[in-house]
């Protein structure tokens, strides 16, 4: 079973009244944001999950139904279940990481993502960067570590050979790839898509 598939399922689990107005993407970016920061408040989370009030909302409750999830007078933390769950997530997806404007995806404003041994899925790329867009964000470009080099499926065997750029080395340094895994450079203008966007196309790989 897939490391997301615990919040996966917490998304899908249906519940009276409308459709929510997020989605997987900003449910799994709201457990990453509580599991980094300890306790956060419901409004610092909102703001950086890049929800809505009555979104965040229906998030925490989701998240605390599970056994995820605990709420008290100084904010939002994991239980011990959610700290094993964030755990074996955090394994399985490594950042985001945000970088300035690169030549290697769409956008401004840029995340990556590392997906451990996501790379075997990875097929065209195409899957990856729709699921970016369709979060907001303007594009996605995925690459696979093969023979410790970052290559791109259909194109660059070795993109640090064929592209050189600063870029390759902070994230070697940061995300720490390995042979089989696959990286995610997910763009926009607004870095909360392009997070946002990131971990969406993660899931597909995930």
């Amino acid at each position: 079973m897939s490391e997301l598939a615990p919040l996966t399922e917490v998304y899908e689990r249906n519940e009276r009244g409308p459709s929510p107005s997020f989605t997987a993407a900003h449910l799994v970016l709201a457990f990453l944001v509580i599991g980094d920061s300890e306790t956060v408040g419901r409004q610092a989370l909102a703001a950086q999950a890049g929800l809505g009030d009555g979104a965040v909302r229906t998030v925490l409750k989701k998240l605390k139904a599970a056994g995820f999830l605990k709420v008290n007078a100084s904010g939002c933390s994991l239980s011990g279940g959610g700290r094993r769950l964030y755990r074996r997530v955090r394994a399985k997806l490594v950042g985001v990481v945000p970088l300035e404007h690169s030549p290697f995806t769409i956008g401004s404003r840029q995340a990556a993502m590392l997906v451990k041994k996501g790379g075997a899925l990875v097929h065209s790329g195409i899957e990856q960067r729709d699921s970016a867009m369709r979060v907001g964000a303007s594009g996605a470009t995925t690459y696979v570590v093969r023979g410790s080099r970052f290559t791109v499926p259909g194109g660059s065997s070795d993109c640090e050979k064929d592209f050189p750029n600063p870029v390759w080395r902070k994230l070697r340094t940061d995300l720490s790839p390995e042979e089989g895994d696959a990286l995610v450079l997910c763009g926009s203008d607004d870095p909360k898509k392009s997070q946002l966007g990131a971990i969406a196309a993660a899931l597909t790989l995930a």
